[in-house]
């Protein structure tokens, strides 16, 4: 007994030793060129002979007129090589090449030094600045890069994902990525294959994204420290006729106070009927006695986001049904915990949570069969989580692999049921990290028990309650 409360205190100290007051003027925990170098070897080891990587940097998108979002890299980019600015092409080679005059097996493009746009959005690195920061071998303006700057035609294949990145879209004039990306589109399209099936990009990239190595780990432990804060803060302050939308800004709130550059999706803060919309963002309904609000925030940390849900009753107190739809979700979710283990098929987690759920819902009579119960548990119990809040990655489970286990039940107005059950939806989420004897939850430290979620309920935020 005590071990158990000494644990559990531990883990609601956690978020107060593990983000730390940051002390130098900018943040210096990005990733290491050596962590992007050390990505670009490994991939090269999975190439096919002759052949060449092609990764572009995201592109710049309208919000409207003439102002654009907040830039967001392309993460094969990012994980190649930690730099954030558009415009951008890197080429990865199996075996070296000379281009422009160097000879290597890494080349990369990227924007000159204009101090007029500098002026307006900030410092540029330059060749220069991306040479000495990143370690890269080969860098050029992307201006260098021409439709002869390399024969294409001297290569077996070609790895990309341009496709489906949208970047052949020209969204001003000049643009370079676009120029950049119309020439391999234009390599590929005259006859240049891309590589076998076996050594597909994004074959090569579930086996290397989807085992997170140590420092993608730490990243991953404070995005998902600052996303317990902000439920565990919400818990708190959470009351009736508060907004779906106040809650919203409660959880986004801790995460910038704690350094997240983003959330790491579209907050999702539902109550009653709108707990069971799965994606619902609208966030706007007012939140009465008696409601639960399912939330579902996370946040962004250097590029690697969480992705963690708590539902908590608005009054503090679970109603008797929604208890016992609470802890029905909670008794699936530790079933999932049991069956992450390396070697297990990612499969198995989702199988152990639906087991659970199918035999509680036709026990309670709210499902005549499985097959009635998947109504009320539409989505699968776990995905890969990293630098996308779905990743990719491989479905055996092994050490260093990332994953939510997020089983639910959702029950909405007129579902087939007695009507006491209507308006309860339940989704609990927590991250997983595979080690080499079983598992770690990442985001412990935010309650999940009844007893412990309406504990920290009477507890005071900075908010009010």
């Amino acid at each position: 007994m005590l071990r158990k409360t000494c644990f559990r205190l531990l883990c609601l100290l956690m978020p107060a030793f593990a983000l730390a007051q940051q002390t130098t003027e900018y943040p210096n925990d990005y990733l290491s060129p050596e962590f992007h170098a050390g990505r670009r070897a490994a991939f090269r080891e999975m190439m096919p002979n002759n052949s060449v990587g092609v990764f572009f940097a995201s592109q710049v998108r309208v919000r409207n007129n003439d102002v654009d979002y907040q830039y967001a890299q392309s993460k094969n980019f990012y994980y190649f090589t930690g730099l954030e600015e558009p415009n951008s092409l890197l080429l990865l080679f199996k075996q070296p090449v000379t281009i422009l005059g160097a000879t290597g097996t890494e080349f990369i493009f990227v924007q000159n030094r204009n101090p007029q746009q500098e002026m307006w959005t900030g410092k540029i690195l330059g060749v220069e600045g991306v040479k000495n920061k990143y370690k890269i071998q080969n860098v050029f303006t992307n201006d260098k890069f021409t439709a002869s700057t390399f024969d294409f035609n001297t290569v077996d294949s070609i790895l990309s994902l341009y496709k489906g990145e949208g970047i052949l879209s020209k969204y001003s004039t000049g643009d370079q990525l676009s120029r950049m990306a119309g020439i391999i589109d234009n390599v590929i399209n005259s006859g240049k294959k891309l590589a076998d099936p076996r050594y597909s990009t994004n074959r090569i990239m579930s086996a290397l994204r989807g085992i997170k190595q140590p420092e993608e780990i730490r990243l991953l432990e404070k995005a998902t420290l600052m996303s317990c804060e902000g439920h565990n803060d919400v818990m708190r302050a959470i009351k009736p006729g508060m907004t779906e939308y106040q809650a919203q800004a409660i959880m986004e709130y801790n995460f910038k106070k704690n350094g997240s550059e983003y959330p790491g999706y579209p907050s999702i803060n539902g109550s009653s009927e709108n707990a069971c919309v799965l994606h619902y963002v609208t966030n706007l309904r007012l939140m009465k006695d008696g409601d639960l609000l399912l939330s579902d925030c996370a946040a962004e940390y250097h590029g690697y986001t969480a992705d963690v849900t708590r539902t908590i009753p608005v009054n503090g107190k679970f109603t008797p049904e929604q208890k016992i739809i609470y802890e029905l979700v909670l008794e699936a979710q530790d079933s999932g915990f049991a069956a992450c283990k390396p070697g297990n098929a990612f499969g198995a987690v989702d199988a152990a949570a639906r087991r659970v759920i199918n035999r509680g819902l036709i026990k309670l009579g709210i499902a005549a069969n499985e097959q009635e119960a998947r109504q009320y548990f539409p989505h699968g119990t776990s995905h890969h989580l990293g630098l996308d809040v779905h990743d990719m990655g491989p479905r055996t489970l092994q050490e260093g692999v990332f994953l939510t286990v997020e089983p639910g039940i959702y029950i909405p107005p007129g579902s087939k049921c007695d009507k006491k059950w209507w308006s309860i939806g339940v989704r609990i989420e927590d991250d997983i990290l595979i080690t080499k004897d079983g598992h770690r939850n990442l985001s412990a430290s935010s309650p999940r028990s009844v007893a412990e979620i309406e504990k920290m309920a009477k507890q005071k935020s900075i908010f009010g309650k």
